[in-house]
């Protein structure tokens, strides 16, 4: 149990270090689920459809948005 609270709170402490450098952060994330949603939605008539499409955009521009963001503060912390 102790070890899962001090994980919990390692992960914390990263996420609040990371909105921290990035403030823009916490209104991007709406903002990918919404674009992900409507270009689910616009391909998909089913509801079950949607939903699965929706979580596979969100990973996929999620995740190059995060490389993108992983690049910038790698290079903002090499100048």
């Amino acid at each position: 149990m102790l070890c899962a609270v001090s994980l919990f709170l390692g992960i914390v402490s990263l996420l609040a270090s990371l909105v921290d450098r990035v403030p823009g952060l916490l209104f991007g994330l709406p903002l990918v689920a919404l674009a992900s949603l409507i270009f689910a939605a616009t391909h998909h008539e089913d509801p079950i459809e949607i939903r699965y499409a929706t979580v596979h955009w969100m990973v996929w521009i999620g995740g190059i948005l995060g490389v993108v963001l992983g690049a910038v503060i790698l290079l903002g912390w090499m100048v």
